[in-house]
């Protein structure tokens, strides 16, 4: 039996940049939320920060849907 270790260390390497990715990217939408709430509850103008926070939910919600695809269809 061979292993193609190239290819495994480009899948792990994918994986990984990817999940970590994935939660920074909704960290930083729970960060941008907590903006939005925070100056909505001071007065001030929330718009750079609702925006930020439905960007970055958007993105998770594509890579997830993605990958559920990459899942299916192969």
């Amino acid at each position: 039996m061979h292993v193609n270790w190239s290819a495994l260390g480009v899948v792990l390497v994918v994986a990984l940049t990817v999940g970590v990715g994935t939660v920074g990217l909704f960290s930083l939408g729970i960060v941008a939320l907590d903006r939005r709430e925070t100056a909505l509850a001071d007065n001030r103008p929330a718009g750079a920060a609702t925006a930020t926070t439905v960007l970055c939910f958007l993105a998770c919600a594509a890579i997830v849907a993605f990958g559920i695809y990459l899942v299916v269809v192969r």
